[in-house]
């Protein structure tokens, strides 16, 4: 077998072309970052200081993977049956456990 030059001259353009173009970039982005003012955090906040003195409810009715199936149940029990058939195999919710009563 013959080594085949033509590929060996196709890697070494690919090569060098990618050379070319990342090599600009990261300089770019070197650059960019250097410019930038580096941002500020503040790490020694007291956390309970920004509490209120009450507890604050957060309300959580369902589980946010239920949203798609509670907002079709909202809108309608049609709009819940077409929502629940057309994610059956992802989900696999059942029309009775969120439909409103007929």
């Amino acid at each position: 077998m013959s080594p085949n030059p033509i590929r060996r001259n196709l890697h070494g353009a690919i090569v060098a072309t990618l050379a070319a173009v990342v090599v600009p970039v990261a300089a770019a982005e070197r650059d960019n970052a250097s410019t930038q003012p580096a941002p500020i955090v503040v790490a020694q906040a007291n956390p309970t200081a920004l509490l209120p003195d009450r507890p604050v409810f957060v309300p959580q009715a369902f589980r946010p993977l239920e949203r798609g199936v509670r907002d079709a149940a909202a809108q309608s029990n049609e709009a819940l049956r077409r929502y629940v058939w057309r994610t059956r195999m992802i989900y696999n919710y059942y029309y009775n456990d969120f439909a409103a009563g007929e």
